[in-house]
């Protein structure tokens, strides 16, 4: 039975189903509709469609050009450092082998040491890692292009320079000779003072003296050496690597560069000088180089098995502010005063006779050997302050001055 208010009911109903599912659609063409009218309000008034979609294209023209553009510059870019980086390690290869571009930094020599048995490859890793070359690779290319054979490489040191060039450097140590280089075997003992040793080097043609000097005052030798750092009143000690020179046997080349001479030294100073000895040295409170400037007085002032009781003695004074009083550090610089003037022997004194300054002297006196290291390090604990060896060299002992010149008296050593 039909009811009509049943059936309006129904229609209204499907009527407002139909309105929901139909309201997204219309949503979109509302937002259609307002995006079309915002693009719209956006162009000028006056513009037919056509003239509106020309514009459009150029916009679009326009962005598309400026992006490839920003693409081009980009990829211009990374070619243009790319070339540069290929030139400039192109020049730096050439530099390498024909020296055609130099510095005033390529002029600074550097060791090079050669030994036996080295091949070409062997020989131009030596040039790379002395800093006489850059471009190893590109050298050992060049050294087999060239012909290079690996024979009659003379072992021995060289001073090198990256303005010579790497055919240069190959053919100076490519004799013509195939004679081995002299070399010669020096021992010096503990005690030696720089002077001392230089003028042994100098006297078996090792290097001059000059050089040697020069050597030791133009290079610093921290950055190899550790225990070279931090050295305080460089510029007051009469020769600061005094003390460092490890007294030994030394196989050397004859003429070799005066800068390989020091550091066998020094390397030989950095090998002996053991983990072992640095705890040593922290736990009485010393650096390295208060032991070893405190050794360089026990090695001059003591004889033989005397070293502990003498390293002893003098710690006692320290310890207790007095002048060490030695007269090692006093006669240091007279001894080796043949090139100083008056005022410069004066100068010194004040820095290294223990009768004028307090404390230890500026820079050690010598170069002690590991017996004077060791009494310093492993000094026994006395009650000492004084000492002198009597005319048998034997040690006599005072605690106090009273003592002390009791002794002296006794033994004819008063003044």
């Amino acid at each position: 039975m039909d009811n009509p208010n049943y059936r309006s009911n129904n229609d209204s109903h499907i009527n407002y189903v139909k309105s929901r599912k139909s309201s997204p659609k219309q949503n979109i063409n509302k937002q259609s509709s307002r995006s079309k009218e915002n693009n719209d309000q956006q162009m000028p008034e006056g513009l037919t469609p056509e003239m509106i979609i020309a514009e459009k294209k150029k916009y679009a023209r326009k962005r598309m050009i400026v992006k490839n553009l920003k693409n081009v510059c980009s990829i211009l870019a990374v070619v243009i450092i790319f070339s540069v980086s290929i030139a400039i390690f192109g020049i730096s290869c050439i530099n390498d082998l024909l020296a055609v571009h130099i510095s005033e930094n390529d002029k600074v020599s550097v060791s090079v040491v050669i030994e036996d048995g080295m091949n070409t490859s062997d020989v131009i890793d030596v040039l790379h890692d002395s800093g006489a070359i850059k471009n190893s690779l590109f050298c050992k290319l060049a050294a087999k292009f060239i012909g290079y054979t690996d024979e009659g490489y003379i072992a021995r040191t060289y001073e090198f320079n990256r303005s010579m060039g790497l055919e240069k450097m190959l053919n100076e140590i490519k004799a013509k000779s195939s004679s081995k280089a002299q070399t010669v075997t020096l021992t010096f003992p503990e005690g030696y003072t720089a002077d001392q040793i230089i003028d042994m080097l100098a006297e078996n043609n090792v290097c001059t003296r000059d050089k040697l000097l020069a050597a030791i005052a133009e290079n610093d030798f921290s950055a190899d050496f550790s225990f070279l750092e931090n050295l305080s009143n460089k510029n007051n000690r009469y020769n600061w690597l005094e003390g460092y020179l490890f007294p030994d046997t030394y196989e050397f080349y004859i003429g070799e560069s005066a800068v390989s001479v020091i550091k066998k030294f020094l390397n030989n100073f950095n090998n002996k000088w053991s983990d072992k000895f640095s705890e040593k040295a922290e736990a009485i409170g010393y650096s390295v180089d208060q032991v070893v400037r405190l050794a360089s007085i026990v090695e001059k002032e003591a004889i033989g098995s005397d070293m502990p009781v003498v390293g002893s003695i003098l710690m006692n004074r320290l310890d207790a502010g007095m002048q060490l009083g030695c007269d090692s550090t006093k006669n240091y610089i007279k001894q080796n005063s043949s090139a100083l003037t008056e005022d410069s022997i004066a100068a010194y004194n004040n820095y290294y006779d223990t009768y004028v300054c307090s404390g230890l002297p500026v820079g050690s006196i010598c170069n002690p050997g590991i017996d004077a290291i060791e009494a310093v390090l492993d000094a026994p604990e006395t009650g000492y302050y004084y000492f002198l060896h009597d005319a048998d060299n034997q040690l006599r002992l005072a605690k106090t001055l009273a003592e002390h010149e009791k002794n002296a008296a006794t033994y004819g050593l008063a003044s």
